[in-house]
């Protein structure tokens, strides 16, 4: 009986109940990647906070890939990105600075239960292991989706 109860602990968890999400991106028009979200890789905007921000875990990336972003008061629609507090690291390289005047997400929803937009950024280059400002830019598009955890509805 014991084991049977210990097998069904996890039944109700689920990205809807929990938290979390994904962002699925590629790296100038490659191959489609997943890095997953889980509830504490998220802040939203509440009473307490006029931003959005998240940062994925080099853990979650087969490639040792992280991305983070910051956007100030999220609308639905286009959102300039916050350069402080936006970087981008392709397979365990240095930061690379997202260029807030290039780089949007653009949100199609935004309510109590999920969030989720489009992202199109445009990253400096730390693939040699130096920054480069020389370089051409990289460009990530892809999908971000995050459920809000159920108590915090």
């Amino acid at each position: 009986m014991a084991a049977l109860l210990l097998g069904c602990g996890d039944i109700n968890s689920s990205w809807e109940n929990d938290g979390g999400g994904y962002i699925k991106y590629q790296i100038n028009g490659s191959e489609s990647y997943t890095i997953e979200l889980g509830p504490k890789d998220v802040e939203l905007t509440n009473y307490h906070r006029h931003y959005f921000h998240f940062k994925t875990r080099i853990e979650e990336s087969d490639r040792n890939d992280v991305i983070e972003a910051m956007v100030y008061q999220p609308k639905l629609g286009d959102n300039a990105i916050v350069e402080q507090y936006s970087s981008v690291r392709i397979e365990g390289s240095p930061k690379g600075i997202v260029y807030g005047d290039e780089s949007l997400m653009r949100f199609d929803q935004k309510d109590d239960s999920t969030w989720t937009a489009d992202i199109d950024f445009y990253v400096q280059d730390c693939r040699s292991g130096i920054c480069s400002d020389t370089l051409p830019r990289i460009h990530i598009t892809g999908r971000f989706r995050y459920w809000i955890p159920a108590d915090e509805r």
